[in-house]
């Protein structure tokens, strides 16, 4: 997908690059994966970082006419050569994942 339309149209951080494009399911499925530059450790600054894995966040924006929009955002795990954290870099323009589980069961009144 054109980067003036992902940048311009659904608001995605031009730190991020398009993959790829596909049509599947009735939707629109838009790859996107974070430039080398984000890979910053947050604690200390250091751009010395091992890759450690990734997941992918599915983000559903704008409609194109009647077809749904998913962004599938690359997350990559990460750990500082310097200080030993491991962290993940979230994409700033999606609100962050819930990291604690719901309350579970239901409440009952007597």
């Amino acid at each position: 997908m054109e980067e003036t339309l992902l940048h311009g149209v659904f608001g995605v951080d031009k730190t991020y690059r398009s993959k790829g494009t596909e049509l599947k399911h009735g939707g629109v499925f838009v790859a996107l994966e974070p430039k080398e530059k984000l890979l910053v450790c947050p604690t200390c600054g250091s751009r010395e970082v091992i890759r450690k894995g990734k997941r992918t966040r599915r983000i559903q924006t704008l409609p194109i006419g009647f077809h749904p929009v998913y962004l599938e955002v690359e997350v990559p795990r990460c750990q500082c050569k310097a200080c030993d954290l491991v962290f993940e870099i979230a994409p700033p323009f999606a609100p962050p994942t819930r990291t604690k589980p719901g309350r579970s069961g239901s409440m009952f009144i007597s």
